[in-house]
């Protein structure tokens, strides 16, 4: 059974819109309902993974500047005192002293939101970014 669709219309500067329309052609959208879509589902889920303990599966992403301050080990200490929520993690060199590292995590969302935020007030970490979704145990 198909869902119903309703249509509604937004009013955007002509600036706002074609730097949006730029925006959605360079991700591949085929027309600006399928991104408002896609932008209203995140919004939605991020919303409702805020706080918490519904499941749920995310994935941090942050460089480490491996030079300040041994942050690589604090930031394996977090981790394996939080090893029950980890599935995996991955880190590739930026440049000589940066990597990128992503960390997938499962569980309750305050306690994913929990080790993201004691890592990304660590000195060392930068461009740190969460992203939660629906799922977990």
């Amino acid at each position: 059974m198909m869902a119903h669709i309703d249509r509604f219309s937004v009013s955007l500067d002509t600036e706002l819109l074609a730097a949006f329309d730029r925006h959605i052609a360079a991700k591949g959208y085929d027309n600006r309902s399928e991104a408002i879509r896609d932008m209203i589902r995140e919004l939605l889920v991020a919303g409702r993974f805020e706080e918490g303990d519904e499941p749920a599966a995310a994935v941090l992403t942050f460089a480490c500047d491996h030079d300040v301050g041994e942050v690589t080990q604090r930031v394996r200490g977090v981790i394996a005192k939080q090893a029950e929520r980890v599935r995996g993690s991955f880190s590739a060199p930026i440049d000589p002293t940066r990597d990128i590292v992503a960390v997938v995590l499962i569980g309750p969302v305050s306690q994913i939101q929990g080790l993201a935020n004691e890592i990304q007030a660590m000195r060392g970490i930068t461009h740190a970014h969460l992203s939660v979704m629906p799922g977990g145990e």
